[in-house]
């Protein structure tokens, strides 16, 4: 079962990266008084939000170098920012129905543009359903030449991509847990008909990867 209030990971947070679970973050701290904000928390992880942030871990007894300034489980789940908790409504064992792991996350190759797996695939037959892990809304979809069709489902802080899709069932808004949003495909650069899933932080690019669990 995932954890009652999962985080981005402290892979995410760094300086430069842009999300709206930092904006969130950011208000959540200035309403715990620990805001060092000159002109308000934004979408982007600065040097403020590092401060910021060091001031929460202070004031909930962290010290010396564990108050670092950099989001932890323990620091974050006390925290609850809006829109990390577990998203409502159950779990599926596999975004495939049906369909185990066929390429695991993080596997090393020349052939990935990142020199690894940046998700993991279910091979299976070309229409094969594949439904939400979690509930939540489909936020994005989309065609392009490295993921083909595609959907984005937010849920609990994270968005879980759905890759070389040949059909979207749903393409926008609200989803429960095991509802069909699309079909296996081997659209975009794929050697044939699979499903590639992965896990981003809520508004997290291409290589802000993390392990897709839920």
């Amino acid at each position: 079962m995932p954890a009652l209030a999962p985080f981005p990971g402290t892979t995410f947070f760094h300086k430069g990266q842009r999300s709206p679970v930092i904006a969130s973050m950011g208000k959540r701290l200035v309403a715990e008084g620990c805001g060092k904000y000159r002109t308000g928390p934004g979408p982007e992880w600065t040097d403020a939000d590092k401060q910021s942030y060091a001031a929460w871990q202070r004031k909930i007894g962290f010290e010396g170098a564990a108050a670092d300034g950099i989001p932890g489980k323990s620091s974050w789940e006390r925290l609850r920012v809006p829109g990390t908790q577990s998203a409502p409504g159950g779990r599926v064992a596999s975004p495939v129905p049906g369909h185990g792991v066929t390429t695991h996350y993080r596997v090393k190759g020349p052939h990935w543009s990142l020199g690894y797996h940046t998700g993991v695939d279910y091979a299976a037959p070309k229409g094969k359903a594949c439904v939400a892990v979690l509930s939540g809304s489909i936020v994005r979809n989309g065609d392009d030449r490295s993921f083909g069709n595609f959907l984005v489902l937010r849920a609990g802080g994270f968005d879980y991509w759905y890759c070389h899709l040949s059909e979207q069932t749903v393409k926008r808004g609200s989803v429960k847990a095991g509802q069909k949003i699309g079909e296996v495909g081997s659209t975009g650069n794929a050697t044939g008909p699979h499903l590639h899933f992965e896990k981003r932080p809520a508004g997290g690019g291409f290589g802000s990867d993390v392990k897709p669990v839920w």
